[in-house]
């Protein structure tokens, strides 16, 4: 007879907080009874026993949300239970990581031992160009003059790390050019000079959207077309005397987080595109010939840094 009675005195306590079979589980309680306080746990103790009391905390713990991983930087110590982990996940989450010795791996959270990251070798940039534009100008042309370029960053062989987090890769670019505009006096050239810069969208994180930037996990493609093409164009009444655009590569081990120009990297020859074209200023209105001559080709064995 006392077994009976508590039994059903513990299947009354644990409706207190157990919501309706068709609701989200949710912070719910009777509406006469709030969350037990420690006087309230110790009486039910002695009139329903320990394990009725167990279930009814079990049933409120089930009951809350589970609490997201914290921001960067603010994160605390907790459990796994507190953090929305259950126990005994298998496989652990892992973490993709790349160290400054030129390893890049995944480690597993919690107690699991790290797995040996993968060492991030030398890769190779292989550079193509060609001239894209008109073989003669005018001054009443409408004329793109201009290159199509390419270069590619592949990644060592065996490696299964994507290119893009194991290498930064960007590209560098100064010009030089002289031109003949439409009010120039006795038609004499302006000219301009432009330091080096980091180019464009030519650098992590890389933007593909554009078609510009080409990318797999084998390599990174910087798909280029300097020169004045687009609405860069030399057009009716304009000149292109002379142009030089220079380019240069560098690449290092990922660093991680936002992109810089910091120190270790490897840095490529220079390659050089030039136009010239001689206008006559005693018979402006003639046709004269481009010549143009692309950097050409080159492959080069990267070697990173330590």
């Amino acid at each position: 007879m006392r077994v009976r009675e508590e039994r059903e005195q513990a299947e009354a306590a644990g409706h207190l907080i157990r919501p309706p079979g068709n609701s989200t589980p949710e912070h719910r309680f009777a509406p006469e009874h709030g969350p037990m306080t420690p006087a309230q746990a110790i009486n039910l103790r002695s009139t329903a026993g320990n394990a009725a009391v167990s279930r009814v905390v079990g049933q409120n713990r089930g009951a809350e949300p589970k609490i997201p991983w914290a921001a960067p930087g603010t994160r605390s110590k907790r459990s796994q239970g507190e953090a929305g982990i259950e126990r005994g996940e298998s496989p652990p989450q892992q973490v993709t990581r790349t160290t400054r010795s030129g390893r890049a791996g995944t480690s597993a959270k919690g107690k699991e031992k790290a797995e040996e990251p993968e060492e991030i070798g030398n890769p190779t940039l292989r550079f193509t160009s060609n001239y894209a534009g008109p073989t003669e100008q005018s001054l009443a042309g409408n004329h793109a003059i201009g290159f199509e370029q390419e270069a590619t960053l592949q990644r060592a062989n065996g490696m299964t790390t994507p290119a893009e987090d194991a290498y930064d890769f960007w590209q560098e670019v100064t010009d030089t050019y002289s031109y003949i505009p439409p009010d120039a006096v006795n038609y004499r050239p302006k000219k301009t000079k432009r330091p080096w810069v980091v180019d464009g969208p030519f650098h992590p994180p890389y933007n593909t959207e554009d078609g510009m930037v080409i990318k797999d996990d084998n390599r990174i493609t910087f798909d280029d077309s300097p020169g004045f093409s687009g609405n860069m164009r030399m057009t009716n009444g304009y000149w292109l005397s002379f142009y030089e655009v220079k380019f240069r590569w560098k690449v290092r081990r990922k660093l991680g987080g936002q992109f810089t120009k910091k120190e270790p990297f490897w840095t490529s020859d220079e390659m050089v595109h030039r136009v010239e074209s001689v206008f006559d200023p005693q018979n402006p209105e003639a046709t004269a010939q481009i010549t143009a001559r692309p950097a050409g080709n080159r492959t080069w064995n990267v070697e990173l840094p330590n």
